[in-house]
This record gives C-alpha cells, structure tokens and sequence, in this order.
C-alpha cells in the first residue's frame, strides 16, 4: 500500500490518500478508528501504530472513493508526528573504503521540526551558508522495540519513503546543521514494507535543475535495512513513525541554492519534485562569540 498526506488546495484541510497508480483516493474518514488518548500522550505516531488494524478499511474506502490525480494535489510528510530523526553516518561502502565504518562512528540527529513533504519545499533559512543535499532511503519504523536483533528488524518496520537529508555545512555540530525547518524531506508517500522485496538492492537518482546529483543504489550501503534498525536499537527505544535516514557517502552530496528544483527517484518508492526557496538570513548576531586568544605566557 502507498499512503500518502495532502492537500487539494494550500489553505484546505490535510487529508489520509491511498495511491494507486497515478490517482489518490481520500481515505480520511479511517481516522475516525484511532483510539482515544489524553495527556501524557503515548510516545510515536498514533496512526503508524494502529496502521496494520486500519490497512482492511482504508482499501475498502479507496475502493468507493472517486481518485483524483496524485499530480494535482499538495503531498505533504507522510509520517505526521515522527518521534526522532536518526542519520547513518558514514554509511556507504565509499566510506568503509577510506577506513571508517558506520557502527564505530554511531548516527547523527536530526530534530523532527525539520519534517517536510514534497510541497513544502526546502527552505534556505540561512542562504549566505552553503546547505547539501543527500539523498536516502528513509525507514520507517511500525512498531515499539529496543535491542532488536538484525534477524527481527523488519517485523518493527511499516516502511520507506525517499528521504532528503538536507545539510548546512559549517562549524556547527552536525545535528545544528540538520536541524533547519524543511531539512528532512520525506516523501512522496509512505509505501509499505510488503510492497518491497528487497529494499537493500534499490536503484535511486538525484537530479538538481536536470542534472544528475546521485546515481547510487542501496546495495551500496554499509549497514543495509536490517543492521541499521539493529545499530539503532541497541542503544535507544524505536517508536512507531522514527525514522532511520540510511546515509549517503560525502561524494554523493552538493551545495544547492534558492531556485534550485531537486528531482528524486527511487525504484519502488515513486519520485517527487522539491523546489528550493531562500529564507530570512542569519538574524543573531556572532559578534564577541570569536575565540579568545591564547594568554600571554
């Protein structure tokens, strides 16, 4: 199943589609089955929680709901309240080369503020910095667990997006630059963990304004699906809607700039287009934030 989040119009409410083909059929009334919850709220997404109890009804409404085409309407995150973003780092077999190995040097962060959909866009909010792109297979993480061995990952999992990790370079810790609003771009719909037999053989290409970016596979991860979801969970608790960016190696990235279109594809996963806008510019001032100098001896 492909599940996507979107909007008929920019001011219109945000509804649940199926995706069959190059139509979207509303399925939104399968909210109404979520339980109800009060404060303190269960950690995770509600809806990727129960999303195996409420896959029968959602075909059953796409089946008397009248499609109208994906490429009219606003695709939104498809994961709507993602507890964390977790980043491979130095995942890629171009890395294990230069003498670095993924489980040695653990994951990065990214705060989920930085959620997005394919509409959103990415937004530049520092455009006198230099922000990259990377593009990644996204996991998605459907059930509760902790120490999960590789041999079980994927009963925890509900699925993959096309992930694009967008980096500001700089000085900054790595999870500063992460962390910007519209950095972590998912997209363009959920598509479930059935519908892809072997997630770690998937071609993927990245292309900026026509121009080939990425070209690369899964298979050249490091740490394929399975011993990303293991490496994550032996050392923190996954929730329902986490999500694990696989990484990408260094030479895979580049700079883009506002005006920039991004086009993402990925075998099984479908394609989006994200366009590039710039933002405000740095507003805090830096000023008496130089280090001091070295005392006279």
């Amino acid at each position: 199943m492909k599940i996507c989040r979107y909007q008929d119009t920019p001011d219109g409410p945000v509804k649940i589609g199926v995706v069959r083909g190059d139509q979207v059929y509303d399925v939104s009334a399968v909210a109404d089955m979520l339980p109800d919850v009060r404060w303190p709220y269960p950690e995770g997404d509600l809806f990727i929680a129960n999303l195996e109890r409420l896959r029968p009804v959602m075909e059953d409404l796409a089946d008397k709901a009248a499609g109208v085409p994906v490429e009219s309407v606003l695709l939104r995150k498809p994961v709507a309240n993602p507890g964390k973003f977790l980043c491979g780092a130095g995942n890629h077999k171009i890395v294990l080369g230069m003498g670095g190995h993924p489980r040695r040097m653990g994951l990065l962060f990214k705060m989920t503020n930085a959620a997005a959909g394919p509409a959103d866009g990415v937004t530049l909010r520092w455009p006198e910095r230099t922000t990259f792109h990377e593009m990644e297979i996204a996991i998605v993480i459907g059930k509760q667990g902790t120490e999960i061995p590789a041999s079980e990952a994927f009963d925890h999992i509900v699925g993959y997006c096309i992930g694009l990790d967008m980096t500001m370079q700089g000085s900054e810790f790595p999870s500063f630059g992460k962390s910007f609003d519209t950095y972590g771009v998912m997209g363009p719909w959920l598509t479930t963990r059935d519908e892809i037999a072997d997630p770690d053989n998937l071609a993927y290409c990245l292309k900026v304004n026509g121009e080939d970016r990425q070209v690369d596979s899964t298979a050249n991860l490091v740490l394929g699906i399975a011993d990303l979801v293991e490496h994550a969970a032996s050392v923190m608790t996954l929730h329902p809607g986490d999500v694990i960016f696989s990484g990408t190696p260094p030479r895979s990235t580049g700079p883009v700039v506002p005006g920039d279109v991004m086009h993402a594809a990925m075998e099984g996963l479908g394609e989006m287009t994200v366009k590039v806008s710039g933002g405000p510019g740095r507003k805090t001032s830096l000023e008496g934030m130089e280090p001091a100098e070295p005392a006279a001896g």
